[in-house]
């Protein structure tokens, strides 16, 4: 099973009726809180939308292997994928994102809800939402928040097999000396060349075909990401100076000035065609 710590893990309690009940939750309405994140997990049912938009690698060895979206190519600094105002620039946002604050952990053959009491969202406020009813219960948007993680733990588990038979087949190296991808795993090219037929079956069957494709797919995207996180440290340009009343606009100018406005812009609009739903919190 995925060990599903959230994007934030400083002070991670886990929820109770003792704790929260009397207490509120408020929905985010900023990304900012992922700004430094390089990482987050991924999950089979997720992976062909992360692929369409994110670079996806694989962290770790043996039972904690597992596949992860880069968020940031450097290993330090913020990511590319946030803007100063909190909004996604993104076309997908990792689902494991939607429920910030709220994260779980394995506890034998369930999982433990958490919440990250330190992210500014944990209220008395009676507008924002409950965490429990009056009678002990889970109030309906913290049942949606538990639904969420208990598919995900579901999608982990068929997860970490994939990764398995993927590690099994050989398939998984090290990049090369001096990558800033240093301290993942990555695919070769073209690596299903030399397995027999009866390691792709089994490859399929498990979806570690799927996932392995995705991987490939999606390091299309490292340059572009990478290009983006060296715009953050360029200053901003100066305004193009306005043009004379009836003067045609110069196509080149406005074209450079789209440009330089941050191309990753126009990727804001959210998908929501994914089996975790865009509103998972």
């Amino acid at each position: 099973m995925e060990q599903m710590t959230g994007p934030i893990d400083s002070e991670l309690v886990p929820v109770s009726a003792g704790r929260h009940g009397p207490r509120r939750w408020r929905r985010f309405a900023s990304y900012a809180f992922a700004k430094p994140l390089r990482t987050v997990p991924v999950v089979l049912g997720e992976h062909e939308q992360i692929a369409a938009n994110l670079p996806i690698l694989f962290a770790g060895h043996g039972a904690g292997l597992a596949p992860v979206a880069l968020l940031r190519v450097a290993a330090t600094g913020d990511t590319a994928l946030v803007a100063p105002n909190g909004v996604w620039r993104g076309s997908y946002v990792p689902s494991l994102l939607r429920v910030h604050p709220f994260s779980a952990r394995p506890a034998g053959d369930a999982f433990e809800l958490l919440v990250n009491e330190s992210s500014g969202l944990i209220t008395d406020d009676p507008a924002d939402e409950r965490f429990f009813d009056d009678d002990g219960t889970l109030a309906a948007p913290l049942a949606a928040v538990v639904d969420f993680f208990r598919q995900r733990a579901e999608a982990a588990q068929r997860t970490a097999a994939a990764c398995r038979e993927l590690e099994q087949a050989g398939l998984l190296t090290d990049p090369p000396e001096g990558s800033p991808l240093a301290g993942f795993r990555v695919i070769a090219r073209d690596p299903l060349a030399d397995l027999p037929r009866t390691r792709i079956a089994t490859l399929h069957r498990s979806g570690a075909l799927a996932l392995a494709q995705a991987h490939l797919v999606a390091r299309h995207h490292i340059g572009l990401l990478a290009h983006a996180e060296a715009r953050l440290s360029e200053p901003a340009p100066e305004p193009a100076p306005a043009a004379a009343p009836g003067a045609p606009a110069d196509p080149l100018k406005a074209r450079e000035a789209e440009r330089l406005s941050g191309f990753l812009d126009a990727l804001a609009e959210a998908q929501d065609s994914d089996p975790f739903g865009p509103g998972s919190a």
